[in-house]
């Protein structure tokens, strides 16, 4: 009898499962342990998240990173949990870290350790045991930056950096608007030992009035670099050039530098670089204007190419704002975004400027080599050797699906090898040292019709072993 009331349960429980599927179309409970496997390598369901609009100016994030000494792939979500996911796609371990968005990753020189930071009402930046996932240490961001939750002005860990010593330095911020409808902000550089020591803060006693979104660190000439951006750029502002640079040891400012803005922009944004080179000598940048610069060690411009220049069409200002900048031993390579209108980045623009969505290589003489323009945003890129794989996101002007995937280019010539696709778009992305491994997180999207396109979830491609490329 007892059998049978068990067996009884056991059935009761696995209708009850399936009469919730009929009824709502949900995933869970049974999607949160799901792998799936086919010819384009295999996936697994990162959980449900809210579906935001496929035009939004922001969008879902997530990282992703391959960690050697694992050989697995630590990846966090907008849900705040960080996972280690084998190659086969199953989940090694998972720790939640709290109710706020983990946005930024570095892992440390012997991939033992990774820096987390996240955005939440304390954004507090993490070091990560990556075998075990227990929390080594924490600092909250809150603590420098501030933090007034009823205005919804939460502090984020940006960006991440380490030296070779494994000294981490972590761009944070915050922003809020104000009662006339501008913005301010409130931004510091922290650099902390990789026992969680805090070496220094920069500005010792005050905060930065403007974003920091980017950093880098440069071992051979001792020095930080970190990027400054404002939507409001007011002539009160203190901290108005565009890089500052510092001392790693002690946080002191050695110099900055201010690149002069160009019509019809009013001020230089630069967000995600400039990034170093191996050996320390030149430093890539890339301007919201379109502008990509080559530095020398310490900020003196070595040449200016406009890869994406402002066009003045059907009386509107567009452009194809530039965003990455590295120096790699192929060239130096800068990338553009989907096409915005000038005035107001949500309004349709007259046409597409044939710029956007673009990779520009240029030998380090500034003589330029090749565009390669993906159809969709390329969202970030991870580097191996001579291939570049990119995460290929929206274009929120043609609308094209099919742009989302995973996109595997070769940095010597600029030629397609690889592509594959996902449903939603792809918004992270990383590849091993060798290259013969690709991981992504595809995100979900609501179109203008009504529909979802994709969901949360995590993409893992062996390039050796599958047969990729368009269909």
């Amino acid at each position: 009898m007892k059998n049978v009331k068990g067996w009884l349960a056991l059935i009761t429980l696995a209708v009850s499962w399936c009469a919730l599927y009929w009824i709502t179309g949900s995933r869970t409970p049974w999607n949160q342990f799901h792998i799936s496997d086919n010819e384009n390598g295999v996936s697994a369901y990162l959980g449900d998240i809210p579906t935001i609009n496929y035009d939004r100016m922001g969008f879902t994030k997530a990282i992703v990173r391959y960690i050697q000494s694992e050989d697995a792939w630590l990846v966090g979500t907008e849900r705040g949990e960080l996972f280690l996911f084998s190659n086969e796609g199953r989940q090694l371990w998972k720790r939640s870290l709290g109710i706020g968005k983990l946005i930024s990753v570095c892992i440390s020189n012997d991939t033992k350790t990774a820096y987390i930071g996240e955005t939440s009402p304390e954004g507090s930046l993490f070091a990560i045991d990556v075998k075990s996932g227990d929390i080594r240490w924490q600092h909250k961001a809150s603590d420098f930056v501030g933090t007034e939750a009823s205005l919804r002005s939460h502090p984020s860990i940006v960006h991440i950096a380490v030296d070779k010593e494994d000294n981490v330095y972590a761009n944070s911020y915050r922003f809020k608007m104000t009662k006339d409808g501008t913005r301010s902000y409130n931004a510091k550089m922290l650099a902390i030992t990789n026992e969680g020591k805090l070496l220094w803060q920069y500005p010792a006693t005050e905060n930065i009035d403007c974003w920091i979104n980017w950093c880098d660190v440069n071992d051979n000439n001792g020095k930080v670099v970190i990027s400054t951006s404002a939507y409001d750029y007011r002539p009160d502002m203190k901290y108005r050039d565009t890089l500052y640079f510092l001392d790693k040891k002690t946080g002191e400012m050695l110099n900055s530098v201010w690149v002069p803005p160009v019509p019809p922009f009013e001020n230089t944004v630069v967000r995600s670089s400039p990034n170093y080179s191996k050996d320390g000598r030149f430093l890539a940048a890339s301007c919201s204007d379109g502008r990509g610069l080559l530095f020398d060690e310490v900020g003196n411009i070595l040449w200016t190419r406009f890869v994406s220049k402002p066009a003045y069409v059907d009386s509107t200002w567009i452009n194809a704002s530039g965003r990455d900048g590295f120096v790699t031993d192929y060239g130096v390579v800068f990338t553009t975004i989907n096409t915005f209108n000038r005035e107001n980045w949500q309004l349709p623009t007259p046409l597409e400027h044939p710029s956007n969505n673009s990779i520009f290589l240029f030998d380090t003489e500034g003589n330029f080599k090749y565009q390669f323009q993906a159809e969709g945003t390329m969202e970030e890129l991870a580097f191996a050797d001579n291939l570049v794989a990119c995460a290929v996101g929206r274009n929120v002007r043609t609308h094209n699906y099919a742009a989302h995937g995973m996109l595997l280019v070769d940095l010597q010539d600029g030629k397609e090898k690889l592509f594959f696709q996902t449903e939603g778009p792809c918004q992270a992305i990383d590849i091993s040292a060798d290259g013969r491994k690709v991981a992504a997180v595809e995100a979900p999207a609501l179109t203008s019709q009504g529909k979802i396109l994709g969901a949360y979830r995590l993409h893992i491609w062996d390039t050796s072993q599958v047969a990729g490329g368009r269909k």
